[in-house]
């Protein structure tokens, strides 16, 4: 990285100003897609012969500070808005902006912020401008006094403003510098792409390009995120799916973009937490959203007939695979040897000291598939794949370009497809008196189960929410009782498979999962009832 010194002195304390000299604020929506690059190449960027073909004037650098502000108890961040000011040569601009807003129907891998801008005297930050009506609510007024700088980011910025075609304009800016805290610092080592005007689908282009030539990686997280990280200290965690948020109005195309996008969305949402490695949760996530993804497409594949697309989400299930290894380790870590070890009575007659070994063994064997996973998630095929899928999804020739039989049945609302798509996912269920006797079935029946779930998540919008809560309560503890029965037939599998474990001990852990699993497939029958008796909410 191009060395970049650390402030000497923080920014004077915020200030106040008058009605009369506060500046008049510039309200502007950002829609930019960030890759993270490796800092050896950063310098490569901006000379690409591609990008040079579609520039509109020479590359411009300059040295950028930035003094992020919030109160000690981080109130501006809870109410999701980060308080920055920049010096641009001369010249100090006090910023708010919105953090991680995008909505739901927004692009997967690209973030959309609101932010106001004011041109300020100094450094510090000028609280009086904060009381503007146009950003009233975002900054709490009891944060106004308590305002603090937490940390300083520090970077040259090369920009250069692209134009692939005479509607778009798309400003990419390379960035070389570090975030500093209180003697800590983090890289800063990425390109942006800002569209200025045009389509989104643009920068997928753009990423894409750069993605051929240099191995780059999406990135989710902004400056003032990473800041706080630092100074809090916390590591990424796991995130939700979020509310997919269909209507009765939603059409079959708009309905197989927004869940394709909220699938890529979760998937990149859980990738700071997996590489963190501190919690495989985050792992699993990733995972669960590639599944999200290929149960959706099989569902409107027929619809949408486009093979690029079939071939983009088959890429998917191989990193998927690649993923899966390390889940089963951490299932007998977690599931299995913590909690043993956490309460040795509740297995008596193991030996405390050969299951602390039978444990190291175990985390030894898992280091391997999890270094496979981080691999795979950091190759640049995992990011190609991701950037195909969601430029694909916004340039909608799939749409654009579909006959007119297609084209009528996408327009049409998704309602007139979401009940014969679910009774037929149903259907596949079968309507036997208990679930199977044997583990095959068992999960046979888990895996049917749980593309009901991802349908019936998909489309539950468009039903009457107090409809759709019996059956979902239902679904989901049938759902967890078998996805319970078969982490243990996992645990016992990935027992068996360690090599210079103490037989003894061994078949003492064993007998503890199977006497686990015997109460849990002792309420079976009656879950199965239970659900089995719950009107669909579709009917």
């Amino acid at each position: 990285m191009t060395p970049v010194s650390p402030p000497t002195a923080p920014p004077s304390s915020p200030q106040s100003g008058t009605d009369a000299q506060q500046p008049a604020a510039s309200t502007f929506r950002e829609v930019e897609l960030k890759l993270h690059a490796a800092t050896a190449d950063l310098a490569r960027v901006a000379a690409l012969p591609g990008l040079l073909a579609i520039a509109d004037g020479p590359a411009v650098s300059q040295r950028l500070r930035t003094a992020y502000f919030d109160t000690p108890d981080f109130k501006l961040a809870a109410n999701g808005v980060a308080l920055r000011v920049r010096q641009e040569g001369d010249r100090f601009v006090q910023t708010l902006k919105t953090v991680n807003s995008a909505s739901p129907g927004d692009s997967a891998a690209v973030a959309v912020r609101r932010e106001w801008e004011w041109v300020v005297a100094g450094e510090a930050v000028d609280v009086g401008v904060l009381t503007d009506p146009s950003v009233a609510g975002l900054v709490p007024s009891a944060a106004l006094d308590a305002l603090d700088c937490l940390f300083i980011t520090d970077f040259r910025r090369t920009t250069l403003l692209l134009r692939p075609d005479p509607l778009t304009a798309v400003e990419l800016a390379v960035d070389d510098g570090g975030v500093y805290a209180g003697g800590n610092s983090l890289p800063i080592s990425e390109v942006e792409l800002e569209l200025k005007a045009g389509k989104v689908a643009s920068l997928f282009d753009l990423a894409l390009m750069l993605q051929s030539a240099i191995p780059m990686r999406i990135g989710t997280e902004s400056k003032a995120e990473a800041g706080l990280r630092m100074v809090t200290g916390r590591a990424p965690g796991p995130a939700e799916a979020e509310p997919l948020g269909l209507s009765p109005l939603t059409t079959v195309a708009e309905a197989y973009r927004h869940i394709l996008r909220q699938a890529l969305r979760q998937f990149l949402a859980n990738e700071s937490c997996a590489l963190a490695g501190g919690d495989v949760e985050g792992l699993h996530r990733m995972r669960v959203a590639l599944r999200r993804l290929r149960t959706a497409h099989r569902l409107f594949a027929p619809l949408i007939a486009a093979p690029e697309a079939d071939r983009l989400v088959e890429e998917s299930r191989g990193l998927a695979k690649r993923l899966g290894p390390a889940r089963g380790w951490d299932v007998l870590m977690s599931g299995v040897l913590v909690p043993l070890l956490a309460d040795p009575k509740a297995a008596p007659g193991i030996d405390c000291t050969a299951l602390e070994r039978l444990e190291s063994l175990a985390r030894s064997a898992g280091a391997g598939p999890a270094r496979e996973a981080m691999a795979a998630i950091l190759a640049p095929g995992c990011t190609t794949t991701v950037l195909g899928l969601a430029g694909w999804l916004e340039h909608g020739r799939w749409m654009s370009e579909a006959d007119g039989d297609r084209r009528a049945v996408l327009s049409a609302p998704v309602t007139t497809l979401a009940g014969g798509w679910l009774s037929a996912r149903m259907a596949k269920l079968g309507k036997p008196a208990k679930p199977p006797e044997d583990a095959k079935g068992r999960d046979k029946l888990r895996r049917r189960l749980r593309t009901l779930r991802y349908t019936a998540d998909f489309f539950r919008g468009l039903y009457p929410e107090a409809a759709t809560l019996p059956f979902f309560a239902a679904l989901e503890q049938l759902q967890a009782a078998l996805d319970a029965d078969q982490d243990a037939v996992t645990s016992a599998r990935m027992l068996a498979s360690l090599t210079g474990a103490d037989p003894q001990t061994v078949g003492a852990v064993a007998a503890w999962i199977e006497r686990q699993s015997e109460k849990r497939r002792k309420a079976l029958p009656e879950l199965w009832k239970r659900f089995r008796a719950v009107p669909p909410f579709w009917s």
